[in-house]
């Protein structure tokens, strides 16, 4: 175990405004271009989900916004899980969620298909 002194000058350190200050400044160009990028993708799938609810007779303006949450929370398990059998399972969930809120799951599985290309589990 730390000597108690050592471990309060290592909490004074890292609870150092200035020091803080730097390594954000250091950080924040790096920052922002991540979070532009960030950005512009989750246009890019809206943009996408728009089309495919216009297409959709069976929406109302008042589940829009409950389909783009559903397709935000795809892009951010998408993030964590690029791919694979965990994305898969986690985008099952998430449609099953929606499901169960009063959304049409075939329009749902048209989301998860065409605008984020994740095939259902089990599915090659």
């Amino acid at each position: 175990m730390a000597d108690p002194n050592k471990r309060l000058a290592n909490y004074i350190y890292g609870e150092n405004p200035d020091r803080i200050k730097e390594d954000l400044v250091a950080k924040k160009p790096d920052m922002v271009a991540a979070m532009k990028q960030r950005i512009n993708d989750l246009y890019q799938y809206e943009q996408l989900v728009k089309g495919v609810l216009a297409s959709e007779d069976a929406v109302t303006v008042i589940q829009v916004p409950f389909y783009h949450d559903f397709a935000r929370e795809i892009y951010g398990k998408q993030r964590v899980h690029p791919g694979g059998a965990q994305l898969n399972n986690d985008v099952a969930l998430l449609l099953a969620k929606w499901k169960g809120r009063g959304l049409t799951e075939a329009v749902l599985i048209r989301v998860r298909n065409e605008v984020f290309s994740i095939p259902a589990p089990g599915a090659p």
